[in-house]
């Protein structure tokens, strides 16, 4: 942001709004480009001899369905670092704004924000949503490990409609792809039903326990 700063202040080609807008954008479109990158390519980031390989990096997002190459409780911590990098970004380019307008002789920020940081705005969104979709798998994934007696049905249908998103085929990073949004809303209330199904589960699990001890195994259970 310092760099951007100087940019603004002595370089002839970026001394109008709409010229350093238009490096802004660049900026941003290039920290999604590499969110995206991160997402896919994380293990092979963290992995020297992966890095040094000659095997082509991912970009087909598809692959995050596969859930033995990308674990949700690994992927879940690779996806809020996309939302940290946003929110560092937009803090420090309002300190910077802020320090701007304590030398009022000097150029100032005076941008649309929304045109700046909208694009990033709408792919964290997407971002949230697919932290929200993987940690419900992820949730019923350990739920379905621990064996629990008569619950099979209810881990299977929760599976049928993660499947029957999964055929959907949208493409989950490209925040631009509205269909998504609106199938996740559908896949939502599909979990809610599944969600009361286990509440009511649980209920009637506890309601034939009459020792405490035992009450509180099952709870430690749950």
């Amino acid at each position: 942001m310092n760099s951007i700063k100087m940019i603004h202040t002595i370089a002839r080609y970026y001394n109008t709004n709409d010229s350093m807008t238009g490096l802004f954008v660049k900026i941003t479109n290039q920290m999604i480009a590499q969110c995206k990158y991160n997402i896919l390519n994380y293990k092979r980031i963290r992995d020297p001899n992966m890095a040094g390989s000659n095997k082509k990096p991912q970009t087909d997002d598809g692959v995050l369905w596969n859930h033995d190459e990308y674990p949700p409780e690994e992927l879940i911590p690779i996806l809020k670092s996309c939302l940290d990098l946003n929110q560092a970004y937009q803090k420090q380019y309002e300190i910077t704004k802020e320090r701007l307008m304590n030398m009022p002789k000097g150029k100032q920020f005076e941008f649309s924000p929304n045109q700046i940081f909208g694009k990033f705005d709408l792919f964290c969104r997407r971002v949230s949503k697919l932290i929200e979709l993987f940690g419900t798998i992820q949730q019923f994934r350990t739920l379905d490990k621990h064996n629990l007696e008569g619950i099979s049905h209810i881990t299977k249908t929760f599976e049928g409609y993660v499947n029957s998103f999964k055929k959907k085929s949208h493409k989950l990073l490209d925040y631009t792809q509205n269909t998504f949004d609106r199938d996740f809303v559908e896949f939502n209330v599909d979990v809610s039903s599944v969600e009361t199904e286990l509440q009511q589960y649980i209920d009637k699990n506890f309601e034939v326990i009459t020792s405490i001890e035992d009450s509180l195994k099952l709870l430690r259970k749950f």
